[in-house]
């Protein structure tokens, strides 16, 4: 094989640079579909698929095109492109996992010696490249060689090392950083049939090459090239011998691997970048056709409208068989399995009856806008959410950052039920990654007309207590039998939230145990302290003792905390953040309305609140008066008496950032955000994480904030930015708890030094590409 690539030396000189890249492309769907080899059923194995929203069982161009959306950033491009889901098999166990994948889709100009003109893809075409049962290479055959393995090493410490270089089959050791597995399709179309009962034969190679050259006469209309590089993760996995990987059709060799295409395409779109992006040397950013369409925020938000198999993949945790009937290392054709195929459930669970989905709306500016009842579950659904607040006699409901639930019977706190371009929220939900729950600080907001008569989801826990008093809100107000909802939509150009993070790429589902949805408990001070009323707070903070925020934030929590700190005052704010001091320093701390502390406490206690926007609901020990604010001086030490804490490394130290990337502290945020262009949250969050999500969309600020929320800019905006002292950041990152990630409103800052302040911008250049490879030359 080697030695036919490197023969190719002559042609690559005059093969057309002209290519785009779909770079980092997320999945649509894992599940055993193949609307292209078994349409209109259960599928042979199990496929990773990226693309529009409408994949379904069968190909239909014409309702493909009305797909809500695309995983693709380029939208009008509706099409589909998958290959077999790959997994890991435990060495002791046998238990399969599939591993973590998202896809390069490669778009190439190549006209071949006789310089042709390059087509579009016709409307309804599909095709496989690659064939599920080949356990053998051919060296001599363009369609084995159009399959191929890169494993990905950017130490360099491999390079020219025969065992490392490109080749057919899977590696016999493990990749530091993933694998790609490959597949060119063919460019060379018939030019009369859109399918062929192999679905290969309406389509060819071209003479000279797999990847280059003339059409044979046989099939003389040159299409545009397409090559996919499937990034799989083998690096998070063990690697223990031939057996480690398994591709969902039983192949331990790696020679069945294959791919599907089916169009959906605007061909008139496709057909303009084709013949006018000559300057496009992978980046979608250099063909105007195309940027001019480009909606990466539309891409991370896009989930599955459609259905899936009902079966278990094993996204929840091992399983002990590949799903369908693929015995591991036999031959690639499915046996005969005389078990019931599994039927085709809706991917998003349907809402309870009455309630309706209005869209995505932002937080309220001075609290939560949906403050009377909450509930977070790491099993969150829409439905689920929904059915908790209908249960609890409230009309609206709203979910948030994956997997938190808020309830109440209008809108407050400055928000509205304007809507928002639907994109901007953009998480998906703790229970089903089909779903979209929420995004950072927005909302996808529900309705319903009458609360109570819908009974809950499947998923949902069985029943609340019937002796569970009703949530405290200020008058308990009864819903009123119908509800009119003016919505208006709020269309905005800004860059939003996004979720696709190399570590935040979820591909798990949450467990399906459910959180028991109890009627809030009491929230009692604990003996020995009163409270000193509401006061004032701001980004340099009253209390900078110490501090922590909680989803299960409650005033007993935050007092004890503090006391067993040895501090003597504390303070709740914001419903889930806790401060300790022993005095109020930086010349904050006075009182005002008690008003400004009626948010609910995250932990959903009754009886007490938790302070509010810039309010803290303050308490102290009865021995002590308090004095008037300290004011801010840049040498205020904490008193002597009080405690040394132990945190985590600081994140402010530069050791081990990403090259050209430095330290700039601890900063204060806004409820607006001071990096406000782009962000994610991960319950793996860690330092690297959020800068190579901040760096890979182009932007030269990366802070991380609350253990878990990464936030990009290229500068401070709406007023915070200000300089903190580092004991502000002091929450242990959920993904590494030996760094630090911030603080209650307070950043770890990091600055890409070769950015300099170059307006932050985002841009299709593909992940992993033109490091490892082989080919790296023809693109």
């Amino acid at each position: 094989m080697f030695a036919k690539l490197l023969s190719l030396a002559t042609l690559v000189a005059a093969v057309n640079a002209e290519h785009w890249i779909f770079g980092g492309s997320k999945l649509i769907a894992q599940t055993r579909l193949d609307p292209v080899v078994n349409s209109g059923s259960v599928g042979t194995h199990v496929h990773a698929i990226v693309g529009a929203s409408r994949f379904s069982d069968v190909y239909d161009p014409d309702d493909l095109a009305k797909s809500k959306c695309t995983t693709i950033p380029v939208q009008p491009d509706k099409s589909n492109y998958w290959a077999p889901q790959m997994y890991h098999q435990d060495q002791k166990t046998g238990g399969l996992t599939p591993m973590p994948t998202s896809f390069n889709i490669y778009y190439l100009v190549r006209n071949g010696p006789k310089n042709a003109k390059i087509n579009a893809f016709p409307k309804g075409l599909k095709m496989v490249a690659g064939d599920t049962n080949r356990r053998t290479y051919n060296s001599s055959s363009f369609a084995d060689q159009a399959v191929s393995y890169v494993c990905l090493d950017y130490s360099g410490a491999h390079n020219n090392d025969p065992d490392w270089a490109e080749r057919p089959n899977f590696f016999d050791h493990n990749c530091p950083n993933g694998m790609r597995a490959q597949v060119f399709f063919p460019s060379c179309w018939d030019g009369k049939n859109l399918d062929s009962p192999d679905h290969k034969s309406h389509m060819a190679y071209p003479v000279q090459a797999y990847n280059s050259g003339d059409c044979p006469d046989s099939h003389p209309v040159h299409l545009v090239s397409l090559f996919y590089e499937m990034l799989v993760s083998v690096d998070q996995f063990d690697y223990h011998g031939p057996g480690t990987w398994v591709l969902a059709n039983g192949g331990t060799t790696g020679y069945g691997h294959h791919g599907d295409f089916q169009n959906g395409w605007d061909i008139d779109l496709l057909q303009e970048a084709i013949d006018t992006c000559t300057a496009a040397n992978g980046n979608v950013m250099d063909c105007p056709p195309l940027k001019a369409v480009f909606d990466q925020d539309a891409a991370d938000a896009c989930v599955l409208e459609t259905s899936i198999v009902d079966e278990d993949i094993g996204l929840n945790g091992p399983i002990s068989a590949l799903p369908g009937c693929n015995p591991i290392g036999g031959n690639g054709k499915a046996c005969q399995n005389t078990a019931v195929a599994p039927k085709l459930v809706p991917a998003q669970e349907p809402l309870p009856s009455g309630w309706t989905e209005l869209g995505c709306i932002a937080e309220g500016t001075s609290g939560r806008a949906l403050p009377a009842l909450t509930m977070k579950d790491p099993a969150m659904t829409k439905a689920k959410c929904a059915s908790y607040c209908g249960s609890h006699g409230f009309k609206f409901a709203g979910v948030e950052f994956s997997d938190e639930c808020y309830c109440d019977n209008s809108v407050k706190n400055g928000a509205s039920t304007n809507l928002l371009t639907w994109s901007q929220c953009d998480n998906h939900c703790a229970g089903n990654i089909n779903e979209i729950c929420g995004g950072a600080a927005k909302l996808t907001l529900m309705s319903t007309a009458n609360p109570g008569a819908a009974p809950a989801p499947s998923s949902s826990p069985s029943s609340v207590p019937s002796a569970a008093p009703k949530p405290v809100s200020s008058a308990n107000p009864v819903p009123p039998a119908s509800v009119s909802v003016s919505v208006t939509v709020v269309h905005t150009t800004a860059a939003t939230v996004t979720p696709s993070a190399p570590s935040a790429v979820t591909t798990k589902v949450a467990p399906t145990s459910s959180a028991v949805l109890a009627a809030p408990p009491k929230d009692n001070v604990p003996t020995g302290w009163t409270s000193a009323g509401c006061v004032s707070d701001n980004a340099a903070r009253a209390l900078t003792g110490y501090s922590f925020a909680s989803d299960s934030m409650s005033v007993s929590s935050c007092l004890t905390t503090c006391a067993a700190k040895g501090f003597s005052m504390a303070g709740v704010e914001y419903g889930r953040e806790c401060y300790c001091g022993n005095s109020l320093q930086n010349n904050v701390g006075k009182p005002i309305a008690p008003s400004s502390c009626a948010m609910s406490c995250s932990a959903r206690t009754l009886g007490s609140t938790c302070g509010g926007n810039w309010a803290l609901s303050l308490y102290k020990h009865n021995s002590l008066a308090i004095a008037n604010p300290a004011p801010a001086s840049p040498t205020a030490s904490t008193p002597a008496a009080s405690p040394t804490v132990s945190a985590p490394s600081n994140a402010t130290d530069a050791s081990g950032l990403p090259s050209g990337w430095t330290a700039l502290g601890c900063a204060s945020d806004v409820p607006g955000r001071t990096l406000n262009v782009d962000a994610y949250t991960s319950e793996s969050m860690t330092v690297g994480a959020c800068i190579a999500h901040c760096a890979e969309r182009g932007h030269a600020l990366a802070g991380v904030e609350y253990a878990r929320e990464c936030y990009c800019g290229s500068a401070f905006v709406n007023g915070g930015g200000a300089p903190l002292a580092d004991a502000q950041c002091n929450m242990p990152c959920t993904g590494d708890r030996s760094t630090t990630c911030g603080g209650a409103m307070a950043l770890s800052v990091f600055k890409n030094s070769a950015a300099g302040s170059t307006k932050s911008r985002r841009h299709g250049k593909a992940r992993h590409f033109g490091r490892g490879h082989a080919h790296s030359d023809l693109f």
